[in-house]
């Protein structure tokens, strides 16, 4: 996937081409500098989906966690600095399928805020931990999806702002 500035590629590589997860997911920048590996073969988790920023300064991910079986929101700059965990969800439906066939979602749909803040996705938080401290900002955490804002700093707690099962950013 093209970055938006059109100086890099985000390009996922699976050993296994029979799942539509991917185990390597890389930054290759046209340049000629060397490729930027965000994660590897050697990492428990793997790659279902990706998206850049409008900025085209950030790649958000979903990795998949199969020890865990747990999804969870993952981010980094575009020169691979770090990566940060977000947190973990249990997308809803909708964003399942939208996940499913993000290649053909991505440059339509937008995940990401136009300031490439925030992502925005509809599910269910799924840390236990972090569901206890959102107890204390809504009174309804039921089985329904919830619409979920998350700062793409990694160090804000996910918000859920509204009920919901599919959400995108305006693009201004």
């Amino acid at each position: 996937m093209w970055s938006p500035d059109g100086t890099q590629l985000a390009i996922a590589n699976q050993s296994n081409p029979g799942t539509p997860l991917y185990d390597q997911l890389m930054l290759v920048p046209l340049d000629g500098s060397p490729a930027i590996n965000l994660t590897s073969g050697n990492n428990p988790s793997e790659v279902w989906a990706f998206f850049w920023s409008p900025k085209g300064d950030k790649l958000a991910w979903v990795a998949v966690n199969p020890e865990e079986q747990e999804l969870e929101w993952m981010v980094s700059p575009s020169n691979g600095s770090y990566n940060k965990s977000l947190f973990s969800f249990q997308p809803s439906s909708e964003v399942f399928i939208m996940l499913s066939f993000f290649d053909q979602y991505a440059y339509s749909h937008n995940l990401w805020s136009p300031d490439s803040s925030a992502l925005i996705c509809a599910g269910t938080i799924w840390s236990g931990t972090i569901t206890a401290n959102l107890a204390s900002m809504t009174n309804d955490l039921s089985d329904e999806s919830d619409i979920i804002l998350i700062e793409t700093d990694g160090y804000s707690n996910p918000i859920p702002i509204a009920k919901g099962v599919l959400a995108f950013w305006s693009p201004k």
